[in-house]
C-alpha cells in the first residue's frame, strides 16, 4: 500500500487531469492493524482512490521526511486541534469513522481498527470530526472507513504545522484538500471518474501483418516480463526500449515471437495484472510512441509480439470501479457485480470472493483489490472487444488472456470454466481473426482441453503438465500423462511449458533439472519445445535462471541475469527494483552465449531446428512412444513431407527406430546440425543410434 501525502493547493486540476495517467495508487490486502501503534498498512484493502499521482504530480508530493523536516523549523507550535471533514456523495456516514496512529496525537487518542474515532457532527453535507493534537511538527496520520471498506483506501498523512487545522477528504480520492473550494470542487466530481478513460468504440482497421504466413502456428515464443527485462534509463525497472536494446538477442537466439506480461496502465506498480486504463501503456514503461516503437523493431527482426489482456477483472483504482462503487445509482454500476447481502461464496483456499463495499458487496474471486466485471452486461463485452481493436490497430500480433477460467459465474459452486466462457472467448477470437496472421491463447489452469478448440480459446497453455515433463526427464521415462496428452486431439493447440510468472505452475526448473551435469534440463527442454506446434519458454529459462530469494511470485519475476554481476546482473545502471537471481554469478547470458554444450547454446539448436523445418510447428504430430519408454520419438507431417523426432531418455545411447510413413525416402539430420544422410527402408524404419539425453531430428527431402 501506498502512503499518500498531500498536494499543494492549486495543483488538484492538474492531478484531475493526469489521475488517469497515473500508475499507482489501491492498497494492499491482509489482516487489520491489532492495535494503535501498527500503521494501517495492512488493513484491508478495497475501493481504491481515482486520483494516483503521474511522475510529473508527484514530484509535487512531499515525503514524510521532508514534511518533518520543514516542520521541525515550522513557525509555530500553536496548533492543538485538527479538524477534518469527510464528503460522501450519499451524505450517509453511518457507520464511518477515522482510523488515527502516529506521534502528532497522543496515545489515548490513537484507534483500533475496530474502533475508530467517530465523527462528531456533519455540516453542509460533510462529516466533520475535531481530533486533539500533541505535536503538530510531525506527520497527523489518518484512514477513513466503514469496517474493512476504506474509502479513499490510501494511508492519509499531512503535518498541521505544515498544512494548517483543517482537512478536506473526499470519498474515492486519496489527495488531501486543505482549501474549502479545491475540496468541493473534487467531491462535485465523486461518480465521473471514467469521464478521462477513453471509452468510445474503435472501428476495425485493415492492418497487415508483417510477418511471414502462419508465423501463428509455428512460433517460438518467449515470455517477458518488461519490468525485469531490460533497464534502459537507470532506474532500476525493465522497459520498452530495454526490451528493444535486447530484440537482436531474442533474434540470435531464434525466438519468432513474445509475450509481454501486461503492459497497460496498472495500479500495482509490478505485474501489472489491476489494469486501470486499458488504453493507455504502463507509464514505468515508457511512452505509446515507445511501445509502437518496439512493435516495430520486433516485426522488423521477424518477431511477433502478443500482450497480456485482462479481460476477466480490472484493479479496483480503476475508474470505471471508483463509479460503479460510488453509489448504486451510477451508470457503472452494472459494470461489476454487487449484492446488496453477502453470499458469502470462496474460492481457491476458502478465501473468501465477495467483499464489503460501503453498503454492500462485490465480487472479486482473486482479492477485494480485482472487482470482477459483470460480462453479462454487453456494454462492458463491447468495451472489451473494443479495447482489442485499439491495439490490433496498433499492431500488436494477438493476446494471452489471463484467467479465462473464471470469467462467468453461477453460484457458489459453479464460478470455475463455466459454460459461458467459451461464448464469449470465441468472440474475442472473432475480433482476433478479423486481423491477418494474429495469435490467441488463453490461460485455464483447471481444465486448458475445453478451451484449446476452436469454439473457444484456439490455444490454451497445457497446464498440468509441468511435473509431467520433469518426471520424464529425471526418471528417464516417458510419463503416463504426458504420453495421453500426446495422443489427444487438443495436442497441435496446448503449447507445454516449464515454468511461468506464477507460483502454481511450479519453480524455475533448473532446481528440479540440474541432474546429469544439465542433461535433465537439456531432455526437458527439448520434449517443451519440439513437441509443442508453438512452444512458450519463461525468459532466463535459456540459461537456468534459478529464484530469487522472495517468499512470494517475485522470486520468479527477478531481473535477467545478462551478466555474472551480482549488484546489477547487467540489467541497470542502478540498483535492481528487486532481488536477483541467486544463481546470477554462474548461470548469466554473458557467461553462456557461443559457449559449445552451454544450455543457452541448446535452445539456439532447438530453436534453429524448429525455424528451419517449419514442419515442426504446423505438421500434424504421431506418438510412436509408449508410457515407460526410455525414449520419445514422434513424427510430424504434412505435404507429403515428415519430420521425425528421436529423444532418449537414457543415459546411455540407445538404437532408436522411427517409422516415417515414407519408404526408401533420403532424409537429412537437422539436429544435431551436420544435414548427415539416412534412408528409410522398405517398410519406412530408419533406425540409428542416439545419444544418451540427446533429442534428433531428421527431415524427409
Amino acid at each position: 500500500m501506498k502512503t499518500i501525502r498531500f498536494i499543494s493547493p492549486g495543483l488538484w486540476l492538474l492531478v484531475f487531469t493526469l489521475l488517469l495517467g497515473a500508475c499507482g495508487g489501491g492498497g494492499g490486502g491482509g489482516s487489520k492493524p491489532a492495535a494503535s501503534s501498527v500503521p494501517p498498512s495492512s488493513a484491508p484493502a478495497s475501493v481504491a482512490s481515482s486520483s494516483s499521482l503521474s511522475s510529473s504530480v508527484a514530484a509535487s508530493v512531499v515525503s514524510s521526511q521532508a514534511l518533518s523536516s520543514q516542520a521541525a523549523s515550522s513557525v509555530n507550535n500553536t496548533i492543538t486541534t485538527v479538524t477534518i471533514r469527510y464528503k460522501r456523495s450519499a451524505e450517509d456516514y453511518t457507520g464511518w469513522g477515522l482510523h488515527l496512529w502516529g506521534s502528532a496525537i497522543a496515545t489515548s487518542t490513537a484507534t483500533t481498527w475496530a474502533a475508530p474515532h467517530p465523527f462528531d457532527a456533519i455540516e453542509n453535507g460533510w462529516a466533520v470530526a475535531s481530533v486533539p493534537v500533541t505535536n503538530p511538527a510531525v506527520a497527523f496520520n489518518l484512514i477513513t472507513h466503514k469496517g474493512d471498506f476504506k474509502s479513499p483506501t490510501a494511508d492519509l498523512s499531512f503535518v498541521p504545522n505544515v498544512n494548517g487545522a483543517n482537512v478536506w477528504v473526499v470519498q474515492d480520492n486519496n489527495n488531501l484538500f486543505f482549501n474549502e473550494a479545491e475540496a468541493n470542487a473534487a467531491a462535485a466530481l465523486i461518480g465521473n471518474a471514467s469521464g478521462a478513460l477513453d471509452l468510445s468504440p474503435v472501428a476495425p482497421m485493415t492492418v497487415d501483418s508483417e510477418l511471414p504466413d502462419g508465423w501463428n502456428k509455428r512460433a517460438n515464443f518467449m515470455q517477458i516480463f518488461v519490468r525485469s527485462y531490460q533497464d534502459s534509463d537507470g532506474d532500476g525497472r525493465g522497459d520498452f526500449q530495454g526490451l528493444i536494446s535486447r530484440l537482436d538477442y531474442l533474434q540470435a537466439l531464434g525466438v519468432t515471437g513474445i509475450w509481454l506480461m501486461p503492459m497497460m496502465e496498472s495500479s500495482d506498480n509490478d505485474h501489472g495484472y489491476s489494469v486501470i486504463d486499458y488504453r493507455k501503456v504502463e507509464s514505468d514503461y515508457g511512452t505509446m510512441e515507445d511501445f509502437e516503437t518496439l512493435l516495430s523493431e520486433a516485426h522488423a527482426r521477424g518477431i511477433g509480439v502478443i500482450i497480456d489482456y485482462v479481460m476477466n477483472h480490472s484493479s479496483s483504482s480503476n475508474p470505471l470501479f471508483i463509479d460503479a462503487s460510488s453509489t448504486a445509482t451510477n451508470s457503472k454500476r452494472d459494470w461489476y457485480i454487487f449484492s446488496s447481502s453477502n453470499p458469502g461464496w470462496t474460492s481457491w483456499g476458502g478465501n473468501a470472493s465477495w467483499h464489503s463495499a460501503a453498503n454492500s458487496f462485490y465480487y472479486g474471486v482473486f482479492t477485494s483489490s480485482l472487482p470482477d466485471f459483470n460480462l453479462r452486461n454487453n456494454s462492458v463485452v463491447a468495451y472489451h472487444m473494443d479495447n482489442l481493436r485499439f491495439w490490433l490497430n496498433k499492431g500488436v500480433d494477438g493476446f494471452r488472456f489471463d484467467a479465462t477460467g473464471v470469467l462467468f459465474e453461477n453460484g457458489i459452486n459453479a464460478w470455475s470454466d463455466q459454460t459461458e466462457n467459451h461464448a464469449l472467448l470465441a468472440e474475442a477470437q472473432a475480433v482476433i481473426n478479423s486481423y491477418d496472421n494474429r495469435y490467441m491463447i488463453c490461460e485455464a489452469p483447471d481444465a486448458p482441453a475445453l478451451y484449446a478448440v476452436d469454439t473457444s480459446c484456439i490455444n490454451s497453455f497445457a497446464f498440468g503438465y509441468q511435473g509431467a515433463i520433469k518426471s520424464t526427464a529425471t526418471n528417464r521415462s516417458l510419463n503416463s500423462s504426458l504420453a495421453t496428452l500426446l495422443n489427444s486431439a487438443t495436442k497441435a493447440t496446448m503449447p507445454l511449458i516449464l515454468s511461468n510468472h506464477d507460483s502454481f505452475a511450479g519453480n524455475r526448473p533448473i532446481g528440479e533439472l540440474s541432474g546429469n551435469n544439465l542433461g535433465d534440463y537439456r531432455v526437458a527442454a527439448a520434449i517443451t519445445t519440439l513437441v509443442s506446434s508453438t512452444p512458450f519458454a519463461y525468459y532466463g529459462e535459456e540459461i537456468g535462471m534459478a529464484n530469487g530469494n522472495q517468499n512470494d511470485d517475485g522470486k520468479l519475476r527477478t531481473p535477467m541475469s545478462w551478466t555474472a554481476n551480482t549488484t546489477n546482473a547487467g540489467f541497470t545502471t542502478a540498483t535492481p527494483y528487486r532481488s536477483l537471481s541467486t544463481n546470477v554469478s554462474t548461470r548469466n547470458v554473458a557467461a553462456q552465449n557461443g559457449v559449445a554444450g552451454s544450455l543457452l547454446e541448446h535452445y539456439r539448436a532447438l530453436y534453429a531446428v524448429r525455424n528451419a523445418v517449419p514442419l515442426l510447428g504446423n505438421g500434424n504430430l504421431s506418438l510412436q512412444s509408449a508410457a515407460g519408454n526410455s525414449h520419445v520419438i514422434f513424427t510430424r507431417s504434412g505435404e507429403g513431407k515428415v519430420a521425425a523426432v528421436l529423444i532418449n531418455l537414457s543415459l546411455a545411447a540407445q538404437n532408436l527406430t522411427v517409422n516415417t510413413g515414407l519408404n526408401n525416402t533420403a532424409f537429412v539430420q537437422k539436429l544435431p546440425a551436420g544435414d548427415a544422410p539416412f534412408t528409410s527402408n522398405g517398410a519406412g524404419a530408419i533406425s540409428l543410434s542416439v545419444p544418451a539425453q540427446t533429442a534428433v531430428v531428421l527431415m524427409s527431402q
